[in-house]
């Protein structure tokens, strides 16, 4: 009888994984008190809203996973843009140097959230960031972490992709007409079979909600999320894919049934797919890059950058944030020369969970750059160039393999805006812009230009991330 014990309890342990994943989730509100907490409403023009009310709840919604040593904190924001600097203090709050701790962080975009990256403030120049609201914010998020340490259980991660035919949904506003249409879901599930969260991934601009509104909203990406966490009973994350170029709602109304009507057909699309687990374990990994501020606009107001990224120079030497200010009067006065323009530092990173890979860019990705397209395959019966427009030389578009084929994985996900926001991320054979400091009057048609940091960092943070998807998986 005791041989047979002990055979048994062998057995178990041979069949038990040696690193079972661990799962918990939950989200909390982060939106603005506007009683006690001056904000902007960011997104539009060249200055902020005065926001009048909230029509529904901002969130940080929070999946932390856990496997053998590792653990990964993903956490999505219903915020327009979180800079590397407010990614970095995060980090600091919740991995308090711990080297098996990793810290994934995406801003959904939306267009009637607080100004966060100081572009959209009460005047042009004038930063709309309340700094004690990105604190707070920050410390929710790692007070829910901490909470959630406390509460993960052993949980199974399966994933499905597919396409969402995008008309009706989204529609492209720059030529050539390329739309991702690619959607991936990743859901997390505890050993008694209840959802702890579900994962979406897909791209369109989150601005269904246009310039005149004044109230504090999510746009689609709320009703979407709202819509898988009633199906399901778990929490949901939305993820913000490639949504330049420039990818935006295909309506032709602004209002809140739109943005419902939009986060319902992602959501039942998402819950829709078939979905399996995979054999990856849990692995996170991120690229530093360096690029330098090209946008002359940028450097009139280079103030805004040192608010959430630190200055560098072109030999990387770090430049105190008072540097900021001399030198877009400089700008101003003479125009710098491109051995004396600042740099910015930020990251690409590449996340694994059972059958997903994650790719974190932080811009606004152009489609084009993910998947291609400029055959006209992605055009969903529209011309890939309007005869009336500017006409990109597609001669002179990059070659494959693009981004999307770079992630080899079942389940694959590019996300923008992810741990930074440096804006658009224009192909370089297409970026035009005029030759003057306030790079007016714009091209017709190349509106991303005035509002990306410059044509190199396509380039540079494009090889970053190529780089860091050939790099075997630790």
């Amino acid at each position: 009888m005791s041989r047979l014990l002990l055979a048994a309890l062998l057995a178990a342990c041979v069949a038990r994984p040696a690193r079972a994943l661990e799962a918990a989730a939950a989200k909390v509100d982060i939106t603005p008190d506007l009683k006690t907490e001056r904000v902007w409403l960011a997104g539009f023009g060249a200055k902020g809203r005065k926001p009048t009310g909230v029509h529904d709840p901002l969130y940080a919604r929070v999946v932390l996973l856990r496997e053998g040593k590792k653990t990964v904190a993903l956490v999505g924001l219903d915020l327009l843009g979180f800079y590397i600097n407010d990614t970095r203090a995060l980090r600091a709050l919740w991995e308090k140097g711990d080297p098996s701790r990793s810290l994934f962080v995406h801003a959904t975009h939306t267009h009637s959230g607080p100004d966060t990256v100081g572009l959209w403030g009460p005047m042009i120049g004038v930063s709309g960031v309340n700094r004690r609201y990105m604190a707070r914010v920050n410390a929710r998020v790692a007070d829910a972490l901490g909470l959630l340490e406390s509460q993960l259980k052993p949980a199974t991660a399966a994933g499905g992709r597919g396409t969402l035919d995008p008309r009706g949904l989204c529609r492209d506003l720059r030529d050539p007409q390329v739309i991702d249409p690619n959607l991936s879901v990743l859901r997390f599930k505890g050993a008694d079979g209840k959802a702890i969260a579900t994962v979406v991934n897909w791209s369109c601009h989150p601005e269904v909600i246009g310039r005149e509104n004044t109230l504090l909203t999510a746009d689609y990406p709320g009703p979407l999320c709202a819509r898988v966490e009633e199906k399901t009973g778990g929490q949901c994350l939305f993820l913000t894919g490639a949504i330049g170029g420039l990818m935006s709602p295909d309506t032709e109304t602004e209002n809140f049934y739109e943005t419902a009507r939009i986060g319902a057909a992602v959501a039942d699309a998402a819950l829709a797919l078939k979905t399996a687990p995979g054999g990856r374990g849990l692995s996170y990994r991120a690229a530093t890059a360096r690029v330098p501020v090209e946008n002359s606009r940028y450097l009139l107001f280079l103030s805004a950058l040192t608010g959430g990224h630190v200055l560098y120079t072109r030999q990387g030497k770090a430049l105190a944030p008072w540097r900021a200010w001399p030198l877009s009067l400089r700008q101003l006065l003479f125009g710098l020369k491109e051995k004396d323009r600042p740099w910015v530092e930020t990251e690409v990173s590449v996340l694994d969970i059972g059958p997903a890979r994650l790719l974190g860019m932080p811009g606004e990705v152009f489609p084009e750059l993910a998947i291609g397209g400029y055959d006209g395959r992605y055009s969903f019966g529209r011309p890939v160039v309007a005869k009336d427009g500017p006409v990109p030389d597609l001669a002179a578009a990059p070659k494959g393999p693009y981004l999307r084929d770079l992630i080899k994985a079942p389940v694959p996900m590019l996300v923008g805006l992810a741990n930074d926001m440096l804006g658009y991320m224009v192909p370089e054979y297409d970026f035009k812009v005029r030759p003057s400091k306030s790079m007016l009057p714009r091209w017709p048609g190349h509106y991303e230009e005035t509002n990306s940091i410059g044509p190199s960092s396509t380039r540079i943070l494009t090889e970053a991330a190529t780089g860091l998807l050939k790099e075997p998986r630790p």
